[in-house]
């Protein structure tokens, strides 16, 4: 016989527990790999519940990939292989995560508007094969002009707009224009996709310690760089939104002499008191604005534009003068159609209610639960994400450690750092609610208080 521990008093589905045991049983030997599992209705009977709970366990080990169901056989245990590159930190449990905290989380769901101009697109579009435009097609830039300028007030031409497959490649042709031996200053922790990026190219790199609140005078008194990379609508990965006084710190430590590279990361889902954009705030002309459709269509897709000063067109010509965007002709008419039709801000419309909805629930959730009062909540006025600092005299490691032991995904800030950051806080989590049900939400949240408070 299996013996597994119910909580029947507990806020967690008893199949969820019993996924839970049965994996951890697994991952350490306690059920050997090959041996079969005891039929539901056994199981059942042995336990003192319900078939379904068992047959819905069974079918989450299926779906994690812990035992193969035989057709009039049962379910049997799977041999597991252990990688040799398996990473020493962050995801080191060997437990699927059954509340998945993911950072990058969205919401999938794909409105029939977003369906009808994809297949729309697709049929009427004479040029759907041919040669992409030169530095992307001319409605797509015209119908981005008038988005950017109707959201948040930039006021661009079709003209200085340039089309690439994704941020770092548009970072790349423009670091060439700008003059590849500029030093580029990034933010530490920094939004790891373009650290990894310049550090491969053998870009000369500076970071720039910032607290969790982010950048301000003091960190920028004595830095050295001739570009530096924000993220200011919200910081990836400390998820801080930008205000003014920063914005303005930023452009008087740039001056007429530095460039800024502002990138627009979740700037649609700001839920209260956002500021001008940086690209505005200057008459210097030395601010690019970048920006994509990750977040707010589809994360797959891949197309992201950028905004370049007037002063800068004739250069990038100069040096570009065979360039031609590599983004599909199909996706660029599909998204120039879902901002003229409207639908492209009706999505972004739902998802920010969407997201502000579970950002209220999963606050409340936390500041509800018995240990509650021992978690500081940080960085929470935009994006999907929170990050939680929990009074607990506990190494960090160790508090990641024992909640994915528990099924329970999340990260910190200690991996998102370049360099060492002595003025970054320890202990300090990241918990993102955009692909979670509200369910999800209040029961990952709770569980992880659960274990955090037995410590």
């Amino acid at each position: 016989m299996i013996y597994i521990n119910f909580d029947k008093s507990g806020s967690e589905p008893l199949y969820v527990q019993a996924f839970t045991q049965l994996a951890h049983k697994i991952n350490h030997g306690e059920i050997m790999p090959g041996s079969k599992l005891p039929s539901q209705r056994q199981m059942a009977k042995d336990l003192g519940i319900s078939v379904n709970t068992i047959t819905n366990a069974y079918n989450m080990l299926a779906m994690y990939g812990y035992v193969t169901p035989s057709e009039r056989s049962g379910y049997f245990v799977k041999e597991f292989e252990k990688a040799d590159d398996e990473p020493d930190r962050l995801w080191r449990s060997n437990v699927p995560y059954v509340y998945n905290f993911s950072r990058n989380g969205v919401d999938l769901n794909i409105p029939s508007a977003f369906r009808r101009a994809h297949k729309q697109t697709a049929r009427f579009d004479s040029d759907v094969f041919s040669y992409p435009d030169y530095i992307g097609s001319y409605d797509l830039r015209r119908q981005i002009s008038s988005m950017l300028n109707k959201t948040q007030g930039i006021q661009a031409s079709p003209v200085q707009i340039i089309i690439g497959t994704d941020i770092t490649r548009l970072l790349d042709a423009l670091l060439r224009v700008i003059g590849s031996d500029m030093t580029l200053g990034l933010e530490n922790p920094a939004y790891n996709k373009i650290a990894q990026f310049v550090n491969l190219g053998a870009q000369n790199v500076k970071y720039l310690n910032i607290p969790e609140s982010g950048i301000n005078p003091d960190v920028l008194k004595n830095f050295d760089a001739d570009i530096l990379f924000l993220m200011p609508f919200h910081h990836y990965p400390l998820y801080y939104q930008m205000t003014a006084e920063q914005k303005r710190a930023v452009l008087n430590w740039a001056g007429p002499d530095r460039y800024i590279i502002e990138y627009s990361y979740d700037m649609d889902f700001v839920y209260s008191n956002p500021s001008e954009p940086l690209y505005s705030m200057t008459k210097n002309k030395n601010v690019i604005f970048a920006g994509d459709f990750t977040r707010s269509v589809s994360p797959s897709l891949s197309m992201a534009y950028m905004v370049l000063p007037e002063h800068m067109l004739t250069k990038w010509q100069k040096v570009f003068y065979t360039y031609h965007s590599d983004v599909s002709a199909h996706i660029q008419n599909f998204i120039a159609e879902i901002i003229r039709d409207g639908s492209f801000y009706s999505n972004v419309n739902r998802l920010k209610r969407i997201y502000n909805r579970k950002r209220r629930l999963l606050i409340s959730t936390i500041k509800n639960h018995r240990f509650g009062s021992k978690i500081e909540i940080l960085n929470a006025e935009c994006g999907t994400t929170l990050l939680l600092r929990p009074d607990i005299d506990a190494d960090e490691e160790f508090l990641i450690d024992i909640a994915h032991e528990n099924g329970v995904k999340l990260s910190f800030i200690k991996n998102a750092l370049e360099k060492p950051n002595p003025i970054i806080s320890k202990r300090l989590f990241i918990l993102g609610f955009g692909e979670l049900k509200d369910e999800e939400i209040i029961m990952g949240a709770n569980r992880l208080l659960d274990i955090w408070e037995s410590i």
